[in-house]
């Protein structure tokens, strides 16, 4: 008895669509999340931080030695910022920021700030997919 390869690449084809269609239907909510976040903030292009008066100043202060991202990831307390700031005096050779501290501390803590979730200082849980409709 002779088997039908025809029936195999239906088969194959149609599986193939169903899952292209399943990955695309959850494709647009993982968007649309990202895309309401970055929105409700304006952001310099350069470096990824909120816009704002301090701006040049934490750019001036902080980039100097380290990429913008550890800020970007980093959402402390105030007085976690400053156990940062005074650990990168201690041992990364930072500058006294003087009299700019406080305006800087003041940036920091309101654009990145506490989250809502606790924040141990790694990055935050990956968001697990759904697999249905519900």
């Amino acid at each position: 008895m002779k088997k039908n390869p025809i029936r195999y690449h239906w088969l194959i084809g149609g599986l193939c669509v169903w899952l292209l269609c399943a990955w695309s239907v959850q494709r647009p909510v993982t968007a649309a999340r990202l895309v309401s976040v970055t929105d409700s903030l304006k952001t310099d292009p350069e470096s990824g931080l909120a816009l704002d008066q301090q701006l040049p100043l934490v750019k001036g202060q902080c980039t100097a030695c380290h990429s913008s991202k550890l800020i970007l990831q980093s959402h402390f307390s105030r007085e976690k910022w400053i156990e940062r700031i005074r650990w990168m005096q201690r041992t990364q050779k930072l500058w006294d920021l003087g009299e700019s501290e406080p305006a800087i501390l003041t940036y920091l803590t309101t654009y990145y700030g506490p989250l809502e979730t606790p924040f141990d200082g790694r990055r935050l849980p990956l968001v697990p997919p759904t697999w249905h409709g519900r």
